[in-house]
């Protein structure tokens, strides 16, 4: 009897550990897809990543200058614009923190040509959202790497 209690309760535990796991992988290939978005130069990679609703915060100097609260449309030019004339050479997720619930936070160094073509070392920290089915950027905040 005992062995049986005890083999319940370890598949009612296994069965619920899947959906978090797999939350917190949506939430990791999130801020992956951040990345491969820059590292790709394409601005427009990032839409599958915005917000419908909401605004997304940037505190951003090399990527930006730009510090508030943005729209998706905006989010996606303002990247479109550092695209322009900067690169983004590489992007690695170094931590990753997930709740698999209501919030991440993924930090990644980067390696980025600004426009005057100077090459530096970045930290960018992510926040991330549900929203609906998906994960969504809610905050992107530059750091010197």
């Amino acid at each position: 009897m005992r062995a049986a209690l005890f083999c319940l309760a370890v598949l009612v535990v296994s069965a619920a550990s899947p959906p978090v796991a797999a939350a917190d992988e949506g939430a990791r290939q999130a801020a992956i897809r951040f990345g491969r978005a820059l590292t790709s130069g394409k601005a427009e990679a990032l839409r599958a990543i915005l917000p419908q609703k909401g605004k997304v915060r940037l505190t951003l100097v090399v990527l930006g200058p730009e510090d508030g609260a943005f729209a998706a449309s905006q989010v996606e030019a303002l990247f479109r614009d550092f695209l322009a004339g900067g690169k983004v050479l590489s992007f690695e997720v170094t931590r990753f923190e997930s709740d698999g619930k209501t919030g991440a936070f993924a930090h990644a160094n980067a390696s980025v040509v600004d426009h005057e073509g100077h090459t530096t070392q970045l930290g960018i920290h992510l926040w991330l959202e549900p929203e609906g089915d998906r994960w969504v950027l809610r905050e992107v905040k530059e750091s010197a790497g």
